[in-house]
């Protein structure tokens, strides 16, 4: 059976819920939350194709959800989509090496992170696989 589920990460509920809205209608189940330790809960506790989160979130456990997923034995499968407003190489760097299997800057056309979403949730394999930025 295929996962269709998504876990949003992201502190601004508004953000939130332009992507739950695009990615519903593709036919994804959501679970949303707006920091790292509810996300990183929510990861293990719940079958998840896709990550999506900021880059640096607010939490007392972990600023970076990527790297506390990595960590992570039972996520190994999970797909991670960085779609963040930290735009420095350096921090593009980071995310990439940190995990993450694609990095899109915000702000990100609505039609340019469903397609990237989709494509992520949807492939086979433990995340990483291939993984490259996506611009």
């Amino acid at each position: 059976m295929q996962q269709r589920t998504i876990l949003l990460v992201e502190p601004d509920s508004t953000l939130r819920a332009s992507w739950r809205v695009g990615l519903q209608s593709m036919g994804f189940t959501l679970i949303e939350t707006g920091d790292a330790a509810s996300g990183l809960r929510a990861a293990l506790a719940n079958e998840v194709a896709l990550l999506v989160t900021e880059l640096y979130l607010p939490s007392d456990e972990s600023r970076c959800l990527v790297r506390a997923a990595r960590s992570e034995p039972g996520l190994s499968r999970l797909k991670i989509l960085v779609v963040t407003d930290h735009a420095t190489d350096d921090d593009r760097a980071w995310a990439l090496t940190s995990g993450a299997d694609a990095y899109l800057l915000k702000p990100v056309r609505l039609g340019r992170m469903l397609q990237v979403s989709a494509r992520l949730a949807t492939m086979r394999g433990p995340g990483r696989a291939g993984a490259r930025a996506a611009r």
